[in-house]
């Protein structure tokens, strides 16, 4: 098997409703900038590594609450999709999601998601628009590099991946328009 076959694209079903007003309540929560420093080959950090502004849902509100169990009602309905064609995944709760705003300019620099500081095994992102240009997902190979696999993301795509070293992953720079899409990590 590469690399690539364990990345698993699914179009959903998305209501627009649903999409809309998530959309609308992503505007309303990602008003800061979700920052994480990167760090060159040389220990310094880059500020600019993460330029996209987010909000963690949280379980002491209500309203987030809600939209939670939404989202991982649709997370969980696709997620047997990916175990049927990796039977022995054990991922089986949703660790936390970000709601993400990309504007103009906003990207997010070559990364994995899972470190020694937590558990993540499966990696998800579901994509609520199309209406940008740029903001593509890339995934590289993990020793050189190197482009693997180019994602344009459409309305309502839901992208499941390893979280692990293997598959370092981007989201390229918006050149126009806003990318909304929510993030989360099944442990």
């Amino acid at each position: 098997m590469t690399i690539d076959e364990a990345i698993v694209i699914l179009n959903t079903n998305l209501s627009e409703k649903f999409r809309k007003k998530l959309i609308s309540f992503i505007d309303y929560k990602s008003t800061s900038a979700m920052t994480i420093g990167g760090f060159s080959l040389e220990g310094e950090v880059n500020e600019n590594f993460r330029k996209v502004n987010g909000y963690t849902l949280n379980e002491k509100s209500v309203s987030d609450k809600v939209y939670f169990k939404h989202i991982a009602n649709i997370i969980f309905t696709y997620l047997s999709n990916y175990k049927a064609k990796f039977p022995n995944d054990s991922s089986r709760k949703l660790e936390q999601v970000d709601l993400l705003k990309y504007k103009p300019n906003g990207k997010y620099d070559i990364h994995v998601d899972n470190d020694t500081s937590s558990l993540r095994t499966l990696s998800v992102i579901f994509n609520l628009n199309n209406e940008y240009e740029g903001g593509d997902l890339v995934f590289f190979h993990p020793m050189t590099n190197k482009e693997i696999k180019r994602y344009k993301l459409k309305t309502g795509t839901l992208v499941f991946f390893p979280s692990n070293f293997l598959f370092p992953h981007a989201i390229e720079s918006i050149t126009k328009g806003v990318r909304y899409s929510l993030v989360s990590w099944i442990l």
